[in-house]
């Protein structure tokens, strides 16, 4: 071990020691940022112990030593900002859409007249709602999309006087685990057949039955603390809801807003399927072109309105992949935020303030998400994870799926952007243990999905829990059994798969 590398060592336990005392100290204040940082400033350590390096195929070449220093840190930030630009629009509008739906009177009606009707209906409530985000997020290939109708959900949800854990563990924590067993969407799916030649089919059958179990394993926990919740009569978690609603008693009808609402959902469900390349539908395609090369002399009129971002339903993926990502899917939400508006007749001045305030309410989700980022683009402009995954399996020969389980917890605690767990380590499995591709699917899509649901280094987690100001330890408190269970069944898959 080298001078530098001795060093790095040394800052590396340093930091971890000093952020552990920190969070220790007084975690309920910016707990979910003292996590982050720590998991930063190891990556950042990282790069002063081990080499970058990278793979041609199935080969590893040494790039040498490449330390970050202060300087590194603007332009880490710009990656971050670059690779989630569509998603910070994302949540930017999706804040404003809810700030203006707080002030409309049919909205508030409709979230109390939910709660009071399902009152009493508490357990099958939370796993419709569970089944609703496991599926939505399992199939979509943007899995944002599936955040649309969270803060409504969970305004309902806390309205029927069940705790903020459980409206998260029925929204975001069910998005989450529709990742672990991602079937025909989710970015993991989409970003590893794209990079390593794979097909959505391949393995499928093996995502799905994690997906049924872990659907039956996490739920049975939910149930359980849902007849805990529903004993004690004195939980009132109303405080914690960003776009908290009081309850209107005059007449209002509600009808416009449920209108307004299935419009958007049933447009974003479309828009974010893949309908061709998943099930072979074509008739959207097919649909879209007709409707754009309609046309009126020389011009196309539709062409003109919708834009040259318009495309076919589930044609909208991701934007590094050379679509649009989510920026349609803004435009769409900023337009029945307008629409709502005129039907409920909301003032201006109160649009505005809805809109200014809801975009208020997301600063902190939006900050700790390209924070996530942040230490993706210390991975990604310092590639030393392949360094690891060489020194791992250097005289490896035959597959180990236990040490490539462990590659991918790796890979991914670094990484929350898929594509690049795929492009740094991927084509290596794919490449070395060819008759192994199946397994080699399931491991690193599943374990994407389970590292995402547990770590503090997810964008979607930190959304999660500073949306409903939930710490990372009482996250940890309700999910580790769930975890490890699971953990141990995708072990169990994984060897039976290999060795049966």
């Amino acid at each position: 071990m080298t001078i530098t590398q001795i060093i790095g060592l040394i800052v590396v336990l340093g930091l971890a020691i000093f952020c552990g005392f920190l969070i220790v100290k007084n975690s309920k204040k910016n707990d979910l940022v003292k996590w982050l940082l720590l998991f930063i400033f190891v990556a950042i350590a990282f790069t002063w112990i081990f080499e970058c390096g990278t793979y041609q195929n199935t080969e590893y070449y040494s790039i040498g030593m490449n330390q970050l220093g202060l300087t590194n840190i603007p332009y880490l930030f710009y990656n971050a900002i670059q690779f989630t630009t569509d998603k910070i629009c994302f949540l930017l509008a999706l804040g404003a859409f809810y700030g203006v739906l707080s002030k409309c009177e049919s909205y508030k009606k409709l979230v109390s007249n939910l709660a009071s009707k399902l009152k009493g209906k508490e357990i099958i409530t939370v796993l419709v709602t569970s089944l609703l985000f496991t599926v939505l997020a399992s199939i979509l290939n943007q899995t944002f999309i599936a955040l649309t109708f969270v803060p409504f959900v969970i305004s309902v949800l806390l309205a029927m006087k069940l705790d903020k854990i459980t409206a998260f563990s029925a929204t975001f924590g069910s998005i989450l685990l529709g990742l672990i067993g991602a079937t025909y969407g989710g970015e993991s799916v989409l970003f590893f057949n794209q990079f390593l030649g794979t097909a959505v089919t391949t393995a499928i059958l093996y995502r799905l039955i994690v997906l049924v179990v872990g659907f039956i394993l996490y739920n049975f926990f939910t149930i359980l603390h849902v007849k805990k919740v529903i004993k004690d009569k004195k939980v009132n978690d109303l405080e914690d809801d960003p776009f908290k609603v009081e309850k209107v008693d005059k007449k209002v009808k509600a009808w416009p807003v449920v209108v307004m609402l299935v419009i958007l959902f049933v447009f974003l469900t479309l828009s974010y399927i893949s309908w061709e390349d998943n099930f072979g539908i074509t008739i959207f395609n097919s649909f879209h072109t007709w409707l754009t090369e309609l046309h009126i002399g020389d011009v196309y009129p539709f062409q003109l309105i919708l834009g040259s971002f318009a495309g076919a339903f589930g044609t909208y993926t991701d934007l590094v992949l050379n679509s649009t990502g989510l920026f349609n899917a803004v435009a769409v939400i900023l337009i029945i935020t307008i629409l709502i508006s005129l039907i409920s007749r909301v003032k201006f001045n109160d649009f505005i303030t809805g809109v200014g305030e809801g975009c208020k309410k997301m600063i902190l989700p939006v900050a700790l998400f390209v924070g996530s980022y942040f230490l993706m683009s210390i991975t990604y402009s310092n590639p030393y994870v392949p360094a690891i995954n060489n020194m791992m399996f250097k005289n490896i020969t035959t597959f180990n799926p236990f040490l490539t389980s462990l590659s991918a917890i790796i890979s991914n605690v670094f990484s929350q952007y898929f594509a690049l767990v795929a492009i740094t380590v991927g084509q290596f499995f794919v490449g070395t243990y060819a008759s192994s591709v199946n397994i080699i699917h399931t491991i690193f899509t599943t374990m994407y999905g389970f590292t995402t649901m547990v770590l503090p280094t997810s964008g979607l987690l930190l959304i999660g829990l500073s949306y409903l100001n939930i710490e990372y330890k009482s996250w940890v408190k309700y999910i580790w059994i769930f975890a490890v269970a699971m953990l141990v069944i995708l072990l169990v898959l994984f060897t039976v798969m290999t060795y049966i």
